[in-house]
């Protein structure tokens, strides 16, 4: 099982670690899960690839 943190995850995606955070704080229901070990959080990459397949689109018309 693959563990990486939000700057790794930011990295991946391309999306900002702040966007991550801001995500987790208000508990998003379409992100991926996460885990808290201590202080840090960490994602599971195969979550991740999960979660991005629920977001591909064919066309912009295409419901989110």
């Amino acid at each position: 099982m693959e563990l990486i943190d939000t700057n790794e995850l930011a990295r991946r995606t391309g999306t900002g670690a702040n966007t991550w955070a801001k995500r987790r704080m208000l508990g998003e229901p379409h992100s991926p899960r996460w885990y808290s070990l201590g202080r840090s959080v960490r994602y599971r990459w195969s979550d991740v690839e999960a979660w991005l397949e629920t977001r591909q689109r064919k066309s912009t018309s295409e419901a989110a």
